[in-house]
């Protein structure tokens, strides 16, 4: 591949497939994000995390692979917020989630893109009977072991950090297997973070936009699933 061919396909990743909607919705919530900054300068790592994590947001709910490099700026700005705010489950989980997923994600979607000309989307599944049973038992099991391994440690929100830290496990291996259902529990997620980070400005807009985001990109994912099948 020359430099010209890679350049297209770059500028058609990045720049193709847009609805006006679409990049006026991306544009207002990084413009959000820097006025928040501008307004109350707590903290530069945030600002970047929470543009970093918007961009990220939006390209998947697009089904666009280069959301993970967005995502790989998001996880590593985001452990050390966390850290900060001694949120034991979320640091652990961008540690061991987050970071490794992007990678993962990145070869598993590449094998599975949308062959068709013009279109820049991943391939999307749904889930069967007996995924959604295996999936509800993670997420309750999972929940009381995790809150009891956070209270047992000292960690903070123990409740709230443990619920939003399954539910994170279980919505990034769905969206790097390519489940729509992914988003049903990002959506359940950030109305989870939104509490969970109330005092911190950015990160509480930030998880503001990926619920309204989460909603389009279920509604999204279910046009791509119906278009794959």
């Amino acid at each position: 591949m020359n430099y010209n061919q890679l350049l297209a396909q770059t500028k058609q990743e990045l720049f193709g497939g847009w609805k006006p909607f679409e990049a006026a919705w991306l544009l207002l919530f990084i413009a959000v994000q820097i006025g928040i900054y501008i307004y109350n300068p707590d903290s530069i790592l945030g600002m970047v995390s929470g543009i970093a994590g918007i961009i990220c947001n939006v390209f998947v709910s697009k089904g666009k692979i280069s959301n993970y490099f967005f995502g790989l700026i998001f996880a590593y700005t985001y452990f050390y917020i966390s850290l900060g705010a001694n949120f034991l489950g979320e640091m652990n989980t961008t540690l061991y989630v987050y970071i490794p997923a992007q990678f993962i994600g990145y070869f598993l979607w590449k094998a599975n893109m949308q062959k068709e000309q013009n279109s820049a989307a991943v391939i999307a599944k749904a889930l069967t009977v007996k995924g959604w049973i295996g999936l509800l038992a993670f997420l309750i099991i999972g929940t009381l072991l995790f809150v009891e391994l956070l209270n047992y440690y000292g960690g903070s929100s123990t409740g709230l950090d443990g619920l939003s830290t399954i539910i994170v496990i279980a919505a990034q291996v769905l969206m790097v297997l390519r489940y729509r259902e992914q988003w049903l529990l990002w959506i359940v997620l950030n109305i989870i973070s939104i509490a969970l980070w109330a005092e911190n400005t950015s990160m509480y807009v930030m998880y503001s936009a990926y619920l309204l985001n989460s909603l389009y990109g279920y509604y999204n994912w279910s046009k791509l699933q119906k278009t794959n099948n």
